[in-house]
This record gives C-alpha cells, structure tokens and sequence, in this order.
C-alpha cells in the first residue's frame, strides 16, 4: 500500500519520538490524565531510540517496545509511534485502532503531525482487509505469511487466540496457518482485495495417537555362505633350504675371509728378511684361506639363486570351500529350542 508523504513520517520522526519522549518525562499537568510510569518511560524511549536507529528504523522492535510502554501506562501520547509501528509491519488493523484513539486527543497534537496520521488513517481504512476467524479449540496461534509480488514475505503472528478475533489484513495474497499442541496444523490461503471483508470457522482436529505395532518375529530364513574359490602359492620346502644354506654359506666365507686377513697380517710382520720360513708359511696358509673364502661365497650366490628360482616359479594350488548353515526352530515340553545345522 502506498502511503501519502511517506517522506514526511521518516523525516519528523526523530522530532516527533523526541517530543512524546520528553512530554512522557514530564510531570502531569492535566487533572485525570493517565499516570506514566517509571517501566512506561523505560519502554517508550527504548522505543524511540530503535526508532532513531543510524542504521533505519527497526519497527519490529520499536513495536514491542511501544506495546510494553502502552500496556505499563495506556497514554495517548504513545499510540502515535505505537500506530506507525503497526502500520509498517502491515499489521493494520493495530494501526487503524492506535490511530484512531491518538487522533481523539487531535487538539493537543502538533498540527502537522495530526494532519499526517489523519491522511495515513483514511489510506489505511480504505485498503484494510477484514478477515474475522472464529477458532476451536481455544489457545491456537496464528501465522499470518503475506507473499508479495516482489520483496520479502512479511510474517506477523496473533494470539494465543481465545474467542472471535477480527484482523486488519493488507490486500494481497496470504498464508495463514493455526498451531495448538495436540492439533494438526491447519493452513488456508487468501487473496483479498482492498476493503475486502473475510469470515472463516475453524475447528482445529486432534492430533491421531499412532500405536506402536507389536514386533513379530520374522521366520527363520535358511542361510547360505559360500566362499569363492582362491588361488595360493605355498612356498616349497627347497626354498627354506636353500636360504639355510646360503646363510651357512656366507657365514662359513666371512669366518675363512677374517683368518685370510689375519695370515696376511703375519706375512707381513714376518717378512721382515730375518724369518723366511716363517713368512713363506704365512703366505702359503693366506691363499689358502682366500681360495676357501672364494668357493663359499660363491657357493652362497648360487644357493641363493637356486632359491630364488624355487620361490618365484612355486606353483599355484586352487583350493574351494562352501560353508552353510540353516536355523532350526522347535518347540517341545521344555520350550522352543533353536540348533542350527550346516556344513563346513
């Protein structure tokens, strides 16, 4: 809904909240006016300061705030704010209402202010929806989801609903859905025209208490493992043996190896001109002693390439195995038994 001077309510709001703040803080002065509490102020300029917001106007908030306000002191001083909240929250019915009582008090208002919520009051009353429900059983909230053509949804919630409410709808399209604990949501849509009027009866029904289902055991099922055949390679006997020799082998070569050392250790402390004989020994028993490290080292690489052509040309051995068993149920004098019978 487009609202005339629009510009004009943004614009004098700060004024506007700063001049009910300050005449809420101010002692009474008219005989019967309504009281204004310690809690209303508190409330009331909470709300003008949401209101003042640098960031813009957060209205939902305010809306709370003016609502806590009005409820702890019902001054007309705070239904104006309290209807501009309303209104751009498109909860207009609250806002006609607010409007409405705030304008009986037109002459003690500032003239351009009244002007202004005189001109929003008539746009809202030509454009507001009517939708009167009547829900049972009582204590059912309500979700009221307008879905425009373009923006966001706009979401208010009424409630808990305790009789016949009538609501002040903005025409358009609208989901509406009713929650009470032990009842199925119930959810209708409207689309309303400006100045519509809607009735609508609702009996909200109880929630069916499911059963569980008593667990029934399910028939023994036969059951059936088999393993696939599979191909292995056992390591030949030979293999073993061959690595024991080459170990044996290599052992014996590095003992012969360290005694050829130790002799050509002696030939060459001995050979000295002095003790030839001595010397020539030494010597004889040196190559001796390299001769055998030879033959077992060389024994050792052809045992273990004996070995080695043993291990990796192994044959391979399929082997098949079928496994299965059945359980068996029976029931007899001393109750049910179970066995279960296969083979392996």
């Amino acid at each position: 809904m487009m609202l005339p001077k629009k510009d004009y309510r943004r614009g004098a709001i700060a004024a506007f909240a700063c001049g009910l703040s300050l005449s809420l803080c101010a002692p009474l002065a008219i005989a019967g006016e309504v009281p204004i509490t310690q809690e209303a102020r508190t409330h009331f300029q909470a709300g003008v300061n949401l209101l003042r917001d640098p960031d813009g106007a957060r209205y939902e908030e305010a809306y709370r705030e003016f609502k806590a306000a009005y409820a702890a002191s019902p001054s007309y001083k705070i239904l104006g704010n309290l209807g501009l909240c309303a209104m751009k929250l498109e909860r207009d019915g609250e806002a006609i209402e607010a409007y409405t009582n705030y304008l009986a008090h037109a002459a003690e208002l500032d003239p351009a202010e009244a002007k202004q919520v005189g001109i929003d009051l008539q746009t809202l009353k030509t454009g507001v929806v009517k939708l009167t429900l009547t829900v049972a059983p009582a204590g059912a909230m309500l979700n009221d989801v307008r879905v425009p053509v373009r923006g966001e949804r706009v979401i208010n919630q009424y409630g808990p609903l305790t009789g016949p409410i009538t609501l002040g709808l903005r025409p358009g399209h609208h989901q509406i859905t009713l929650k009470l604990a032990g009842t199925d949501d119930f959810t209708f849509e409207l689309d309303a025209s400006a100045g519509a009027v809607e009735k609508k009866e609702i009996t909200l029904k109880k929630t069916e208490a499911t059963a569980p289902k008593a667990a029934v055991a399910p028939a023994p099922t036969p059951l059936h493992m088999e393993k696939a055949d599979t191909a292995s390679r056992p390591v030949p006997t030979g293999v073993y043996v061959g690595l024991a020799a080459s170990g044996a082998f290599l052992a014996a070569g590095a003992i012969t190896g360290i005694m050829a050392l130790g002799k050509n250790s002696d030939y060459k402390s001995l050979n000295d001109g002095l003790h030839v004989s001595e010397a020539q020994s030494a010597r004889d028993s040196g190559v001796k002693l390299n001769v055998v490290t030879d033959v077992l080292f060389g024994a050792a690489v052809v045992s273990t390439a004996v070995t080695s052509v043993l291990y990796f040309s192994r044959p391979a051995v399929i082997t098949a195995r079928t496994t299965w068993f059945s359980p068996d149920v029976s029931v007899n004098s001393h109750g049910a038994e179970l066995r279960l019978r296969g083979t392996f």
